[in-house]
């Protein structure tokens, strides 16, 4: 059931010819018998006014003493700005009425300074004339106890906007003083002479703070002089509570009784209220029950759409707490009295109703006009965009424009650190039963690149003058030229490149000059997969035909990663841009997000670069090879390294070369083969052996000839002279040196011996290391190993390779790791399953 048919607005707020001004109460019209009936007439006013206990109370209490039965003579009334103030003095001077006194009414704004004062115009109201009270000077307790007097029963004096008097009057000069500070004093002469007689009583209003209404430091001394006058008696009084504000409304703004209003909203409130607990969004500290009771207490407004506008707009300077929020609420109410909706929320607030708008925008800057319209109501408002961006079933249900403007609701007060609405605040003023929370989750994340003058501080979300910080980026990245991106991405590379030792890197070759054919291992790491500069490269040195392709790989960016690697890249580059423009000036709050932002795209980046350039080409006999490459969940190595570990892990490259191996492969159907030879092989042939550097090679060569494997000589003529065999050597790779075969190293009657028992030979590689049958010193070597060993604290860096060489003589490896006196996060644990199981390593997991 919709709203109006529960909670009926008055006839007058639906009639097309409503004006808000029937909520301007003033005194000094009711006074003169004019203005509204919601004023002017008493029976119309007491029917509309809802009487709180407060009001009650002060009313009673000055019946009481101007009967002449006692209470306090001298009543102030000090609320905030539009505290109902003025509209009590209105129905007490309704009740002059009724109670038989003589009402004098006082309104300092209707009261001219150069023609009347205080003193005149109350023998004026009581007399008919001035003639007593006369000039510019008061006359004393006394004679104005005897105008009271005159009267002949009881006196009523309300004064209201006393301060607005005062503060003309201060440029008035009497003597060598002020008509304000003679005014000043015969607020003390009028309290004495009232508290003299038993049927007169006074009542001043007089606002909470001084910058309700002025901001000058003489009228706020003069504010302090008044108060300390009129604050004598102490007896000030507050019509109005925060418990009595929805009813005060209620009764302001429907016909409906407040009994009918609460009957026929309890199935709409429950209903709710139901729904807010089953999605998280009852107010935190609130109950169930309590919220349920606050609803009904303020419908057809949610709770949250009286308690903004009341302790949050009510705090701003000018806006009137009662009587703003009345005319505020009354437009609301006209502008959705054809709607079907069941209750009214600050995302119901049509920020396009030129009334609304300007009814909020008269107590802010004007800017704020083009904020609304920028940002929410416009055709191609933020919020506009983002209604178009839901999902189709709750594109309908504007859920950008409900949400931007209960954050606009939320982004004023006269206190800026209440400021701002929080996720859940605006889940409450936008959503409805059927739709789900989190999707407002979403809409405010689309907000944040959407909105142009959107904060957001901690995690509250306000509409501001100044732009949009995350918007601002966006904007930034729109405007980006590729020649930037590109820039700063090839830097992005730079950074995470060149760890490797073994791999010398050459980043976005764009021609086959830019690649030298040397020995040294070659990662190039191309900008995009572009196969015919690849094998341009991978073939060609300028127009010279590639020599050593079997050092050389190519690391290209995987396409299934783009997305993401240049959105977070972009991301960057307009943060850097925004941090760096001389004309962009950051709040605090602007620049901390700005400072946290960037550092959060740079951790972002520094792992996504490595997803993205994950495509290796291996050089094979038939041509390069395409791989993914993973890199490790976490890891702190650059491109290069990951890249290397990689080939080294799939045996690609090898940093440790057994001379079985070399043995195998290039001395079984020969005798003897050239260094050079064999040198340039490794570099030179596509998928043959890769040596890490020249360096392993060398090892190899030194140990086999050590070990008996074979000989290192030279030529001489076409016959192999071994030179060094089972002694110290190195290789030097020049013209005629040669390795021999083991055969031709030993006595002629051994060699039938030795040939037959090598060719039995039955040792496995690892890594191409070769587990021999004798070693150097003629002892046979173990068949299996079986150890365990303690690493002594901060040692575990020297066994590295002492594994390497173990896991290099044998084919099955265990390693048994026992750890304790420490510990171990869970997500630690899971790192290391995700490596073993990224290397297919088996592990029975304790």
């Amino acid at each position: 059931m919709a709203f109006h048919q529960i909670a009926v607005p008055h006839r007058d707020i639906l009639s097309e010819h409503f004006s808000s001004e029937v909520y301007a109460a003033k005194l000094w019209d009711v006074h003169n018998k004019r203005g509204s009936d919601e004023y002017a007439d008493a029976e119309t006013f007491f029917e509309k006014t809802y009487l709180t206990d407060n009001l009650t109370n002060i009313l009673n209490s000055i019946k009481t003493r101007i009967s002449g039965r006692g209470g306090g003579h001298f009543r102030s009334i000090s609320t905030p700005f539009g505290g109902g103030k003025t509209h009590t003095l209105i129905a007490l001077y309704h009740k002059c009425a009724e109670w038989g006194a003589k009402p004098v009414v006082i309104v300092g704004n209707e009261l001219d300074p150069n023609e009347q004062t205080l003193w005149g115009a109350i023998e004026e109201q009581i007399t008919g004339k001035v003639d007593k009270l006369g000039g510019q000077v008061s006359h004393g307790g006394e004679a104005l106890r005897r105008v009271l007097e005159a009267q002949g029963g009881p006196v009523l004096i309300l004064v209201d906007e006393l301060l607005q008097y005062i503060t003309r009057a201060d440029g008035i000069k009497v003597n060598d003083t002020t008509l304000a500070t003679l005014t000043i004093a015969f607020v003390q002469e009028l309290s004495e002479a009232a508290g003299s007689l038993d049927n007169v009583c006074v009542v001043v209003t007089l606002p909470s703070s001084m910058n309700e209404q002025f901001d000058n430091d003489r009228f706020t001394q003069l504010y302090d002089k008044l108060r300390k006058v009129a604050g004598r008696t102490k007896d000030t009084i507050t019509p109005v509570a925060d418990s009595d504000i929805p009813k005060i409304i209620r009764q302001r703004l429907f016909s409906s009784t407040d009994d009918e209003i609460r009957k026929g909203a309890e199935s709409t409130v429950k209903d709710f209220v139901d729904y807010c607990d089953s999605e998280g969004l009852i107010p935190e500290g609130k109950q169930v029950s309590e919220y349920r009771d606050d609803f009904l207490n303020s419908y057809p407004f949610l709770p949250q759409v009286i308690d903004v506008l009341y302790h949050r707009w009510g705090t701003i300077n000018q806006f009137q707490r009662t009587r703003g929020v009345l005319r505020l609420l009354s437009l609301v109410v006209g502008s959705l009295a054809s709607s079907n909706k069941p209750f009214i929320s600050l995302g119901d607030f049509d920020l396009d109703n030129d009334a609304i708008k300007q009814e909020l925008v008269e107590y802010l800057d004007p800017q704020f006009n083009s904020v609304i319209a920028k940002d929410i109501t416009g055709d191609g408002s933020g919020a506009s965009k983002v209604n178009a961006m839901v999902p189709n079933k709750f594109r309908g249900k504007m859920l950008g424009t409900r949400a931007a403007s209960a954050i606009f609701m939320y982004s004023h007060s006269g206190g800026a650190e209440i400021n701002g609405a929080t996720e859940s605040e605006i889940k409450r003023a936008t959503c409805e039963r059927g739709l789900p929370a989190a999707q407002i989750s979403e809409v405010l994340n689309l907000f944040r690149n959407n909105l142009f003058f959107l904060s957001v501080v901690n995690e509250r979300y306000m509409l501001t003058k100044e732009t949009n910080i995350l918007k601002m980026k966006t904007d930034y990245m729109d405007n980006l030229k590729q020649r930037d991106i590109d820039e700063t991405e090839k830097e992005l590379v730079k950074k995470n490149a060149g760890q490797s030792k073994e791999l010398r890197t050459v980043i976005w070759p764009t021609n086959s000059k830019d690649v030298e054919d040397t020995a040294s291992l070659k990662l190039v790491i191309m900008k995009e997969d572009v196969k015919d500069l690849i094998y341009r490269i991978y073939d060609k040195v300028g127009e010279s035909d590639r020599v050593r392709r079997n050092t050389i790989f190519f690391l290209t960016p995987a396409d299934g990663e783009k997305r993401q690697f240049t959105e977070s890249l972009r991301s960057k580059i307009a943060w850097e841009k925004i941090k760096a423009d001389p004309n962009v000036k950051l709040r605090d709050g602007q620049a901390s997000v700005l400072t946290s932002e960037l550092k959060k795209e740079d951790g972002r980046l520094g792992s996504l670069v490595k997803d993205y350039y994950s495509v290796l080409y291996v050089p094979e006999r038939d041509g390069l090879a395409s791989t993914p490459i993973r890199p490790p969940p976490v890891t702190d190595n650059g491109i290069d390294r990951i890249v290397y570990e990689h080939l080294v892990d799939n045996e690609i490259i090898s940093p440790i070369i057994g001379p079985i191996t070399l043995k195998k492969r290039y001395l079984q159907d020969r005798k003897f083969v050239q260094t050079s030879d064999l040198l340039n092989s490794v570099q030179s042939v596509p998928g043959e052996l890769r040596p890490a550097n020249k360096t392993v090679l060398e090892k190899t060569i030194t140990k086999g000839v050590l070990d008996g494997e074979f000989g290192l000589g030279e030529m001489e003529g076409d016959t192999p002279t071994v030179k060094f065999f089972k002694k110290d050597a190195s290789a030097s790779f020049e013209d005629g040196e040669v390795l021999i075969h083991s055969s031709l190293c030993i006595e002629p009657e051994q060699k039938d011996h030795e040939i037959v028992h090598e060719h039995k030979h039955d040792a496995e590689t690892i890594l191409g290391l070769n587990v021999q049958e004798t070693d150097d010193s003629g002892q046979k070597p173990l068949p299996s190993i079986d150890f365990t060993f303690k690493v002594p604290e901060g040692q575990v860096n020297h066994i590295s390779q002492m594994l390497l060489n173990i896991a290099s003589h044998y084919r099955d490896f265990r390693l048994h790791i026992k750890a304790t006196d420490g510990q171990m996060s869970q997500h630690d644990i899971d790192m290391i399953k995700e490596t073993l199981r990224q290397i297919g390593a088996k592990a029975d997991w304790q």
